[in-house]
């Protein structure tokens, strides 16, 4: 078996022991530290990357802290695992190797096929944006809170709205005319990475340990 398989079982079974356990132990920290340790070049951007997405995290965080502050901590630092855990995990995907867990996972094949194109129209539209973001600075545009701003985010957002339609009109188009039996073949890539070995028996440890606690 790949890597590609391991990684996906690994986080659903880690995000799963974190969001429904009764109380957070320390145990849960050691698949993190583990997969700090492997990807230790990586680790100042993985963590810029979870400082943006806290800003998101902290407004929910304030909302639960007016009813109960400690459930409002523990919510911090469980969402904080998870998302820390996964963007290890994966921070080096671009999606398709999630398409290919889930296909040697034997999911239903229109799951698979539905998850592919979404990643293929995800980065189609992330490279038109970044598109029209290197235009807009070219032509000097800051944006301002005024209405010109506005206005030019606006035209932007419609613009991404009709280019998706147009492309995933096209695709239909050509996979009609190419035979399309509403199955993705994909090329199994060959990756056997010992770390991810050692990972999943890092999870099964701390999978093990909440059974036994729970008992």
């Amino acid at each position: 078996m790949n890597e590609y398989p391991i990684k996906l079982l690994v986080s659903l079974i880690y995000s799963a022991i974190v969001a429904f356990s009764f109380h957070l132990e320390y145990i849960f920290l050691l698949p993190i530290f583990f997969m700090l340790i492997v990807e230790y070049k990586e680790v100042l951007s993985i963590l810029k990357k979870l400082a943006l997405i806290n800003l998101f995290i902290i407004f929910l965080v304030v909302f639960v802290a007016f009813h109960d502050i400690n459930k409002a901590i523990e919510l911090f630092f469980r969402t904080n695992f998870i998302l820390l855990f996964n963007l290890l995990v994966f921070y080096k995907s671009k999606g398709y190797d999630i398409v290919r867990g889930f296909n040697s996972l034997r999911f239903p094949k229109k799951f698979v096929t539905i998850f592919y194109f979404t990643i293929v129209m995800i980065e189609y539209l992330f490279k038109e944006f970044k598109t029209i973001k290197a235009t807009l600075r070219l032509r000097g545009f800051h944006a301002r809170s005024n209405l010109f701003s506005y206005q030019t985010y606006g035209n932007v957002f419609a613009m991404m709205f009709i280019k998706s339609i147009r492309k995933s009109e096209e695709m239909r188009d050509s996979l009609i005319s190419r035979g399309f039996n509403g199955e993705i073949y994909l090329l199994e890539m060959p990756s056997k990475n010992k770390n991810y070995i050692i990972l999943s028996i890092l999870v099964f440890i701390v999978a093990i340990n909440k059974m036994v606690v729970s008992l």
